[in-house]
């Protein structure tokens, strides 16, 4: 399955030239989208602190880069670790939950987040890899991205 935007993410303004716009309404104008109703919920930016916590920004980027897979009907379902920003169930965001089957990609690590300590968490352990047995997500990137690294590090420190 490809990893794609979704309408809240895509909810912003642009500028295309003739000043800022919001890209769903422009890209309905110009007849690229159909069918966009009603009011559709504006995601935070995971790397602008101004438009969210630390928790909401750490939980988009999860959900963009992670939720395509780590959902209830995607690819990892049965790795019980479910990542979209909706997620309640702290068990399920990883959080002192063992890995189902991670192999090397664990680190020899027993937990996927463990509050409050990044450095013992398989989550970051996976996004810091670029190796591509242990990396996460496994698609669309050959390095480390250290901005969101810093980010996730960041959340799980202040759990």
């Amino acid at each position: 399955m490809p990893i794609g935007p979704s309408a809240w993410q895509l909810n912003g303004r642009q500028d295309y030239g003739s000043g800022p716009i919001n890209q769903l309404e422009y890209w309905q104008k110009l007849g690229m989208l159909k069918g966009v109703y009603g009011a559709i919920p504006k995601g935070v930016v995971w790397n602008d602190p101004s438009t969210g916590s630390l928790d909401e920004r750490a939980r988009i980027w999860l959900d963009i880069n992670c939720a395509h897979c780590h959902r209830n009907d995607g690819p990892a379902s049965s790795s019980g670790l479910h990542l979209g920003w909706q997620e309640k169930d702290k068990l399920k965001l990883g959080i002192e939950k063992t890995p189902v089957a991670a192999g090397r990609g664990s680190g020899n690590l027993r937990f996927g987040i463990v509050a409050g300590k990044p450095d013992e968490s398989i989550l970051l352990f996976r996004i810091k890899s670029t190796d591509p047995g242990i990396m996460m997500p496994e698609l669309g990137r050959t390095q480390m991205q250290a901005e969101a690294v810093a980010l996730i590090r960041e959340w799980i420190s202040k759990m």
